[in-house]
């Protein structure tokens, strides 16, 4: 989601999702404005999924998950650069390869060049080679790869 337009929606969907929770929530302890128990528990889902879809486009559009992974690629490629200035002249330009790598390796990634996009570019610059190391990190990402 554009940023723009999410600092926009956010605010209403917070209100719109509270509400539903509240209205749905208030039916259950004798404060009555839903006319059916029917209505209190679709109010009450419909309320939780938009907190929900909330959450997720919010982490999602954060710097986390593969955000995160783009912004350690850049860090460590302006890392390996800066330790190896002649490697930037031709000198030797697989030592700057495998600077980024063990910067990613360190950072909480591993080398997996199964990504189409990395098939095309598996250089150690390119951050669909790469997944994080942590199982809930690592799941979220690979989701996300799954929509590239």
């Amino acid at each position: 989601m554009n940023q723009d337009l999410s600092v926009f929606v956010t605010p209403f969907a917070l209100i719109i999702g509270c509400a539903l929770v509240a209205g749905g929530i208030l039916y259950f302890i004798d404060i009555r404005f839903l006319r059916s128990q029917t209505q209190a528990i679709a109010s009450l889902v419909a309320g939780f999924a938009v907190l929900g879809a909330l959450e997720v486009v919010l982490a999602g559009s954060s710097v986390s998950f593969f955000k995160a992974q783009q912004v350690q690629t850049s860090a460590c490629e302006l890392e390996g650069e800066s330790a190896h200035p002649e490697a930037r002249l031709g000198a030797d330009a697989e030592v700057i390869q495998k600077h980024i790598r063990a910067c990613m390796q360190d950072a909480g990634y591993e080398w997996s060049p199964g990504h189409h996009n990395c098939k095309d570019a598996a250089v150690a610059t390119n951050p669909y080679c790469y997944l994080p190391t942590g199982s809930f990190d690592r799941a979220i990402t690979a989701l996300q790869l799954r929509f590239e």
